[in-house]
């Protein structure tokens, strides 16, 4: 760590781990984490953020059927995010395609529920006769702010945390999973007996959760939240942006965040598998942003909303 030394004084720069217990209700059996809340309020942020879309008339979809069109989107993300775990990371683990329904063991990849949303857009588009663009535009804008909250809920669970530094914000997280401890209640009975116990904490790392939630959420979300509502970009070339940008922001942050366990390095012994699929991601942004050629509705412009049967009646240009 960083020493800092005064006469007569000197310490270390480094920031105590703020716990949270991981569980916030424990039931015996049932055991409500919050992991699994941060999801349920990345939702509700996502339908505030379109449903004041659809108010001013930014997204394509009426202010009362903002809850049903979302819906599509959990879908997307919970059986997307599954099938990605396993595929872009399980396989190198072991782990077979029957995995994907064990829930309880964990795991959601954000490229996988990506991918899961797009799919579940693009056959809801297809039936409404909704236009592609502003439907994604909307989703990209209302999907940051949630993933700020998801990476809060990594932090809680001290997960998903960065690479061995000295750096002044570096921190020490609790080992809940690791042998012997087995999960939060062995932990907590270890740290009981002896708070002094090795082993109870790793060596101090990014705490790259917040970098993550920062980069990726919030700071993605006020971009996003200029190009579209201040500059009336729009059809399509917000998510775009979207793809760009939170590509760039985490193929960045992934060199102080420490690689999947099990999986490592996986090109040039330089790049992780979260790079590989967000310099995919990059591109396939550059690639929508090209081909997305509708004029630019300017400041204040947008979308006419209108649910499956006005879509029908006038269909959107395809971009």
């Amino acid at each position: 760590m960083i020493a800092l030394t005064f006469p007569g004084v000197s310490f270390l720069a480094e920031i105590p781990y703020p716990r949270i217990d991981p569980i916030l209700l424990d039931l015996g059996d049932i055991k409500v984490r919050w992991y699994g809340v941060s999801y349920i309020i990345a939702f509700v942020i996502a339908g505030f953020v379109l449903y004041g879309l659809a108010k001013r008339k930014r997204w394509p979809v009426p202010p009362d059927k903002v809850a049903d069109v979302l819906f599509w989107g959990i879908l997307g993300v919970f059986i997307g995010g599954r099938i990605g775990y396993v595929l872009f990371y399980g396989i190198s683990l072991g782990y077979g395609w029957g995995d994907v329904v064990q829930v309880w063991k964990g795991g959601m990849s954000f490229h996988g529920g990506l991918l899961g949303v797009i799919v579940a857009y693009l056959i809801y588009c297809k039936r409404k006769g909704t236009h592609l663009g502003d439907m994604f535009d909307g989703l990209a804008l209302a999907t940051a702010p949630g993933l700020f909250v998801v990476r809060m809920g990594n932090f809680i669970n001290a997960e998903l945390y960065g690479r061995v530094s000295d750096f002044a914000l570096a921190m020490r997280f609790p080992r809940y999973e690791d042998a012997p401890f087995g999960g939060v209640g062995g932990w907590e009975k270890a740290h009981a007996a002896n708070p002094d116990m090795p082993g109870l904490y790793t060596e101090p790392r990014h705490p790259s959760q917040l970098y993550e939630g920062t980069a990726e959420g919030l700071l993605l979300y006020f971009i996003l939240r200029y190009l579209m509502i201040r500059r009336g970009i729009g059809a399509g070339r917000i998510s775009a942006a979207f793809l760009i940008l939170y590509g760039t922001f985490r193929f960045c942050i992934e060199f102080v965040r420490e690689p999947d366990q099990g999986i490592g390095l996986v090109f040039l012994d330089m790049f992780t598998r979260g790079q590989q699929l967000c310099f995919g991601m990059i591109v396939a942004g550059v690639i929508v942003w090209m081909c997305c050629k509708r004029p630019n509705p300017g400041p204040g412009g947008g979308v006419q909303p209108g649910d499956g049967d006005a879509a029908e009646t006038q269909p959107d240009e395809a971009s």
